[in-house]
């Protein structure tokens, strides 16, 4: 089954605003209603063939959650998914929680958070991990804000990806515990600058993306300016940028419609100034 299935599966569900909470819900994964954690939508979980339960092998307090990728007659592969939308009242800087993880197959753990102002995404982040972690271990990422302002929503997604020399399906038996999920830190606002622009090359936002997404780079001065797409080997995609731009921040669409699902790369150059990311297009 396709990564991006799962996603659009997560994305309809993510809509409703009736399943709103406040602040992180359940994030220790203490409670439980009906086989599910509370607070919590579990995208696969079918009678005899569950990808989320209840474990008390815990980092802290009396449980956790386990998901498991499973394998389902008539339906394939299945990966754990789990996904809430909660409120929020200041600019966090960092997601954080404890895991464990045991891959197969060159499978990932990924959390994908988004912070939200009056439904306009302004940051978020992505964590990834294909390493075995046998015990509980720490994870923090720092959330990457594309415009000023104070967020009041967040949605955190958590699940499994396969590789893509897997065709991005996950394999049978990759599994993570995880616990005390929290946010943390203030990442500085600033509605209006004061500062000299400088050069730099935000991450893409949304991301992963289907089929467009948005770049944004700043300029510290008039001159040429080269933004173009690469695939994982390194070839030439797309070209977004190629001309004189003025100081000041820019962005540009990109449209990943007619390419395949996977890894790119997108990089800025300027005279004295080069930088590169990745971004993930999920068909």
């Amino acid at each position: 089954m396709k990564r991006i299935a799962l996603v659009f599966i997560c994305a309809l569900a993510l809509l409703s605003p009736a399943l709103m909470e406040a602040q992180i819900p359940n994030a220790g994964f203490e409670t439980w209603s009906s086989g599910n954690p509370t607070g919590w939508t579990v995208i696969f979980n079918i009678p005899g063939y569950l990808t989320v339960i209840q474990t008390a092998t815990a980092h802290s307090g009396s449980s956790a959650l386990q998901g498991t990728v499973v394998s389902v007659m008539g339906l394939g592969t299945l990966p754990p998914i789990i996904w809430s939308k909660f409120a929020v009242s200041q600019r966090y800087a960092t997601v954080s929680g404890w895991y464990t993880f045991s891959a197969v197959g060159g499978d990932s753990l990924y959390a994908w958070l988004v912070m939200y102002k009056s439904n306009v995404p302004i940051g978020s982040v992505i964590f990834g991990n294909k390493t075995t972690r046998a015990s509980y271990t720490q994870f923090n990422a720092n959330i990457d804000y594309v415009t000023a302002g104070v967020p009041d929503s967040c949605q955190l997604y958590l699940g499994v990806l396969g590789s893509s020399a897997a065709n991005d399906t996950p394999h049978v038996g990759s599994t993570f515990k995880l616990d005390d999920l929290s946010l943390s830190g203030t990442n500085g606002i600033a509605e209006q600058s004061t500062q000299p622009f400088t050069y730099s090359l935000s991450q893409n936002f949304p991301n992963p993306f289907n089929p467009s997404t948005l770049i944004r780079y700043q300029v510290a001065a008039a001159g040429p300016v080269r933004l173009a797409v690469y695939d994982i080997l390194g070839r030439e995609v797309a070209t977004l940028v190629d001309g004189i731009e003025q100081p000041g921040t820019h962005e540009v669409r990109f449209d990943g419609g007619g390419l395949a699902s996977g890894i790119y790369l997108y990089k800025i150059q300027t005279a004295g100034f080069v930088q590169q990311r990745k971004m993930i297009l999920q068909k």
